[in-house]
């Protein structure tokens, strides 16, 4: 009796120590997922808010650009691509100069034109207001300025037809094309421009390059018009030094860049003759920045009478340009 009263005890207590153990186990599990999920702090947690990491915020303010993987999904990307196509086909209309081509005179026939512009697409087609792209870089612009009140200042739309080797970006800062601080009257220029791949943007149909660190400075280069007017054609030009390091920003559908004011960038023609490069652009700027813009009529959009070689800031481009004029 003795002997099975040793035996019944000793089954009962490794069993103790069997659930004991799994019990332990499983609560280590626990600790261990829920450790998880609260260091998971980075990345797209809600429809509203994407944290960003600290060396993804240090990358932009060193190099003047940085890449955001991943930051829309499939089905999200072709709501909004959808809305665009339609803005491509003239289904929603874009008047006079707001829709363009980028990389040539104005008054180009559309048949012949390389990089197809709509500016400001939400003026034009409001429903676009609010959606999730704007809610998510929102969220983003905060955390890369957060004292400045970030507040959105325009949208593009840009799509690099496919085959389209002349479809080229001339190298540019952004800065070129808008009223410096003596213009405005304000001592800031904060900006972060994002831009959401509707397709995959690679080297062949040209992505985004630009000039790592050249913004730092904040300074601004001297530009020069590729028409002799801005009534002739909108873009700009810089020229750049031989050892000036260039890096390529390519983004996978539903990624963004996002690119400071001052960057030196620009991007090379569509040399694939059956992909487009299609690109939606947002930029968020101080809200004083914005405010100090729409005071002197600047909006961003090709119509406007105030633009950049009307700004009575000083800078050389623009001084060569009027007297050109």
């Amino acid at each position: 009796t003795m002997v099975i009263t040793l035996l019944v005890c000793s089954l009962l207590l490794n069993t103790c120590a069997s659930a004991v153990s799994s019990s332990s186990s499983s609560s280590t599990n626990w600790g261990m997922s829920n450790r998880q999920s609260v260091n998971e702090k980075y990345g797209r947690i809600s429809d509203d808010e994407f944290i960003l990491t600290p060396k993804q915020i240090e990358t932009f303010h060193k190099e003047g650009c940085v890449t955001i993987p991943g930051v829309l999904t499939e089905n999200e990307v072709a709501e909004l691509e959808f809305v665009f196509d339609r803005f491509m086909s003239d289904e929603i209309p874009v008047p006079a100069k707001d829709h363009c081509d980028m990389s040539k005179p104005f008054g180009i026939p559309k048949s012949e034109w390389s990089i197809v512009n709509c500016m400001l697409p939400t003026r034009y087609y409001p429903l676009l207001q609010g959606n999730i792209y704007e809610r998510l870089t929102a969220s983003m612009a905060r955390q890369l300025f957060p004292m400045s009140n970030m507040t959105k200042d325009y949208d593009q739309l840009l799509n690099k037809r496919p085959g389209k080797e002349d479809a080229v970006f001339a190298w540019h800062q952004d800065m070129g094309y808008w009223p410096g601080p003596k213009a405005l009257g304000v001592n800031i220029t904060d900006t972060c421009t994002f831009s959401l791949a509707i397709d995959d943007s690679m080297e062949e149909n040209g992505c985004l390059r630009y000039v790592v660190g050249s913004g730092v400075a904040k300074k601004l280069l001297s530009h020069k018009p590729l028409s002799r007017s801005r009534d002739e054609g909108h873009a700009l030009t810089i020229e750049i030094q031989p050892d000036e390091e260039i890096r390529l920003a390519p983004a996978k559908r539903g990624s963004i860049t996002i690119h400071d004011e001052y960057v030196v960038h620009g991007s090379s023609g569509n040399k694939c003759k059956d992909k487009q490069r299609r690109t939606y652009v947002l930029a968020y700027r101080a809200g004083d920045v914005v405010e100090a813009e729409r005071r002197i009529g600047f909006t961003h959009s090709h119509n406007d009478d105030v633009n950049w070689d009307t700004f009575n800031d000083g800078e050389e481009h623009r001084l060569n340009t009027q007297e050109a004029s």
